[in-house]
């Protein structure tokens, strides 16, 4: 093999120094070419893990005809349509737990035991859920407690009170019951007697029993519903106050022992 004359004197000194640089230079550009390599494979690399048709539910190239699926139908359910409480669906379409929180929206009722959007707007019956710091809202009263009580439910409840049995197939069927057995098969719907109006965290000792002899909570913090109490209609004029009086009861409590311990 032949090699270079290098010289290492006089004039040709520059030559020296050029000759000693090439491999450093070498280095550098072999250096930035590995780089640009390195980039060119990762870029390729990224765009196929994000391409779109890496992600679940992508478009593929040629889309399959979809097939028309059967939604449920929530509002057939709770009516139970044909008898039936189960899941029934429709054809078509279907109402979603959104769909139908927009339904009862737009009928003046609550959903999720939470206020309409225009109740929040009106401020109607939304006192202490909706707490505010700053520019910021939060529904932080929703947190510990909620009522799907409003003026419109309220007046459905009157409704259905004031309605009573109304299906003619039952009414024939208590006739006949009543003639031959002497009471009634069926009774009028049961109706609750919240009314969402209390404005307490936790209800009085007379709320929660119903006894408030002293009328320290009726009509107080406690507000009965207007609209009566259907199942306890057929009890109003048989009893008769102090009725059963202390012997009496504690005769009946004796007849329960055993060997009168």
């Amino acid at each position: 093999w032949l090699k270079p004359h290098v010289p290492t004197q006089g004039a040709s000194a520059p030559l020296l120094a050029l000759f000693s640089a090439m491999p450093t230079m070498e280095k550098r550009k072999t250096s930035a070419w590995t780089r640009v390599g390195l980039a060119l494979g990762l870029a390729a690399a990224s765009w196929k893990m994000t391409a779109p048709h890496a992600f679940v539910g992508g478009r593929a190239a040629a889309p399959q005809p979809l097939t028309a699926m059967r939604g449920y139908r929530l509002d057939w359910m709770l009516e139970k349509r044909n008898g039936e409480e189960g899941l029934q669906t429709a054809d078509g379409w279907w109402v979603g737990e959104v769909g139908f929180e927009k339904a009862q929206a737009a009928q003046g009722l609550r959903y999720r035991m939470r206020p309409t959007a225009q109740e929040y707007k009106e401020g109607k019956e939304v006192d202490g859920l909706m707490f505010q710091l700053g520019p910021l809202k939060i529904k932080l009263g929703e947190i510990f407690g909620g009522t799907g009580n409003n003026a419109e439910l309220r007046e459905i409840k009157k409704k259905i009170v004031a309605e009573g049995m109304s299906d003619p197939a039952k009414i024939k069927e208590n006739e006949y019951w009543l003639a031959r057995y002497g009471h009634k098969r069926w009774e009028a719907p049961y109706v609750d007697q919240s009314t969402g109006l209390n404005k307490q965290f936790l209800r009085g000792l007379g709320a929660f029993s119903g006894c408030d002899p002293l009328k320290e909570e009726r009509g107080v913090t406690w507000f009965e519903a207007d609209y009566g109490k259907p199942w306890l209609k057929k009890y109003v004029g048989t009893k008769l106050p102090g009725f059963v009086d202390a012997d009496q009861l504690k005769k009946e409590y004796n007849s329960g022992k055993l060997l009168n311990k």
